[in-house]
């Protein structure tokens, strides 16, 4: 094979390596479109929620509750790769949870292998895209679930540790105990209808709540990523288009060169045969 096809060759293959690439981006960036929509509507939920909260506390205060008997952290890292430098922070305060005798509990794939987390009770298979964060919820909830029964009598204190998606390192969230709305120094207006006795129509609105900030953590971790992804399969694409650039230069210097070649050898056989003549 001629240097130049070998040139061709790779620059075939940088090419299908592209294609690739940018199929990559695409996905990234739809699902960074459909994320954004989902958020949207889970922060609109929780203010509904707030709202009903607020009204409800105006008007059956409850007695404060017992302080926590055990802190879980959950560290939502990524189930994929090819997101940069994600999952490094995630791990250094994963780590500091573990110094601080906490539960952890880690999120995806990617994270539990840089914890080298072999314990199948602290470590989660993590969401690839938006559809699969209901799934991911359902072994959170029945996790969580597991880690009260083995706890002592009381509730739980819950952290969400995540990405922020403007690359300022990961925030940390306290999901349970949720913060309670000040009651107002003047109640207006006719108490709320319940159908259910207050403390009962309360306990199913903090779940909601929990339910709502635990899927606005998540859809925010993965709107991290995917930029990540993103600015990773950018990079990625400039450098792949430089490479191809040269390629393309050199096969094309190639070309020039055996047409030289082909040109002299015509020329040398032509002069041959006239001196033959």
């Amino acid at each position: 094979m001629s240097r130049r096809h070998q040139l061709a060759a790779k620059l075939a293959g940088f090419r299908e390596v592209r294609s690739i690439l940018s199929a990559m981006k695409n996905i990234a960036l739809m699902e960074l479109r459909a994320l954004a929509g989902m958020l949207e509507s889970q922060r609109r939920a929780m203010a509904t929620i707030e709202r009903a909260a607020a009204d409800f506390l105006a008007f059956y205060p409850l007695p404060a509750g017992p302080a926590p008997v055990a802190t879980v952290s959950v560290v939502i890292g990524s189930e994929r790769g090819f997101c940069g430098e994600f999952n490094e922070a995630l791990e250094a305060e994963a780590r500091a949870v573990q110094a601080r005798g906490e539960h952890l509990l880690a999120v995806g794939a990617r994270l539990a292998e840089r914890l080298e987390a072999e314990d199948p009770q602290r470590v989660l298979s993590g969401a690839n895209v938006a559809e699969e964060l209901p799934a991911v919820l359902e072994q959170l909830a029945a996790r969580l679930v597991a880690v009260q029964r083995a706890a002592p009598p009381g509730p739980l204190a819950v952290k969400a540790v995540y990405q922020n998606p403007d690359g300022s390192g990961p925030v940390t969230r306290v999901i349970a105990p949720l913060p309670l709305p000040d009651k107002p120094a003047r109640v207006q207006g006719f108490p709320p209808r319940l159908t259910l006795a207050p403390p009962e129509f309360f306990a199913a609105l903090l779940e909601q709540a929990l339910l709502l900030a635990l899927q606005e953590a998540f859809s925010v971790s993965l709107i991290a990523e995917n930029r990540r992804r993103l600015e990773h399969m950018e990079g990625a694409l400039k450098r792949l288009d430089d490479i191809t650039a040269r390629l393309a230069r050199r096969m094309n210097a190639s070309r020039q060169e055996e047409i030289t070649q082909e040109i002299e050898v015509i020329m040398l056989s032509a002069e041959a045969v006239a001196a033959a003549g």
